[in-house]
C-alpha cells in the first residue's frame, strides 16, 4: 500500500504522475516549480514519475542514464527543503525482459531514493536481438501493437517490480472501434492487476486526447479493483488544468465517478478508487 494518501497539513489532494524537463518532451522549468504549484493548489502530496532511463540510452523521450543520479539528488533536496508537502520520487518505465534478465529493475528497486516504479508500457520488446515494437510498420502496429503492449504489461505485473500500472487503456491508441480481441487483452491485464493488488491508473492526459482513453476498458474493471488518478503532467499548465478538470474528464471514463462528482474532494476520490473506502 502506498503512503501517498496520508493527509498532510496543507490538504489531502494528491498530485500523482508528474514529469520533468529531463524527458525532453516536458516544459523546461525547475522541478521546484511543480512543487510550488502543487502547494498552491492545496495538495498534500506530489509524485514525480519521470520516464526512466536505460543503460546505454537505447531509447529517446526520456532522461539520459547519466542524469538519473542528478534527478534523485535534486528531488531528495526538495524533500528536505519542503516540510509542508510530501514530495515522492518515482519512475515511469516500460517492462522489457532483456533488462529484467540483466537485473536493471532490481537495481532500480534497490536505490533508496526511489519510492515506486510505475509501469507505463509505451513500446514492447519483440525479440531477443533485441528489437522493439517501434521498429515495426504502421500497418503492423495498427493490428498488433495493443497485443504486444498488453502482453508486456502482464509480464511486468508478474515480475513483482512495479507498484501501479499507468494508462493501461492507452495500448489501444491505434485501434478503431472495439472488438472481442481487445476485450480479451483488457481482461488479461485487469485480472493480473487484481491478482497482484496493483492499482490501474485512470490517466487524465489520456482522457483529453481522442483515441487515447477507452471507456470500454474501464467498463470491464470490477469495482473491487484498485484504481488511482494520474495527472501525467508535462507542463505547469497541465498540472493546473487537470487538477481543475479532474472530475469532468474522469466522468468520460468511469460512470462511478459520475455518482460522486461534486460531492467529494479529489483526495477522497483517490482514496475511494484505491478501495480505502467505498465508491
Amino acid at each position: 500500500m502506498f503512503g501517498f494518501l496520508q493527509k498532510n497539513r496543507t490538504g489531502d489532494d494528491t498530485v500523482f504522475h508528474v514529469h520533468t524537463f529531463r524527458c525532453h518532451h516536458a516544459e523546461h522549468v525547475p522541478d521546484e516549480a511543480y512543487v510550488k504549484e502543487a502547494r498552491r493548489l492545496g495538495a498534500g502530496d506530489i509524485w514525480f514519475t519521470d520516464h526512466a532511463p536505460f543503460p546505454g540510452d537505447p531509447f529517446g523521450a526520456r532522461m539520459a542514464y547519466e542524469e538519473l543520479e542528478e534527478y534523485l539528488e535534486t528531488l531528495s533536496e526538495l524533500k528536505r527543503r519542503y516540510q509542508d508537502i510530501r514530495i515522492h520520487i518515482g519512475l515511469e518505465t516500460e517492462y522489457f525482459p532483456l533488462f529484467d534478465a540483466a537485473g536493471y529493475y532490481a537495481h532500480l528497486r534497490s536505490l533508496p531514493e526511489i519510492e515506486m516504479l510505475l509501469l507505463g508500457q509505451h513500446m514492447a520488446q519483440t525479440s531477443d536481438a533485441p528489437t522493439y515494437s517501434f521498429s515495426e510498420s504502421k500497418d503492423y502496429l495498427a493490428a498488433n501493437e495493443y497485443k504486444l503492449l498488453g502482453q508486456a504489461i502482464v509480464q511486468g505485473i508478474g515480475s513483482g517490480y512495479f507498484d501501479a500500472v499507468a494508462h493501461p487503456d492507452r495500448i489501444f491508441r491505434r485501434c478503431e472501434g472495439w472488438d472481442a480481441d481487445m476485450a480479451a487483452v483488457s481482461r488479461e491485464i485487469i485480472e493480473a492487476a487484481v491478482k497482484a493488488d496493483l492499482p490501474l491508473e485512470m490517466n487524465i492526459c489520456s482522457a483529453e486526447w481522442s483515441g487515447y482513453a477507452m471507456p470500454q476498458f474501464w467498463e470491464l474493471v470490477p469495482e473491487t479493483a484498485r484504481r488511482l488518478v494520474g495527472y501525467d503532467a508535462h507542463t505547469l499548465y497541465e498540472l493546473r488544468s487537470r487538477h481543475r478538470d479532474m472530475f469532468m474528464l474522469l466522468e468520460t471514463l468511469d460512470p462511478a465517478v459520475c455518482r460522486v462528482s461534486g460531492k467529494i474532494g479529489r483526495g477522497e476520490l483517490q482514496r475511494r478508487l484505491l478501495r480505502e473506502t467505498t465508491l
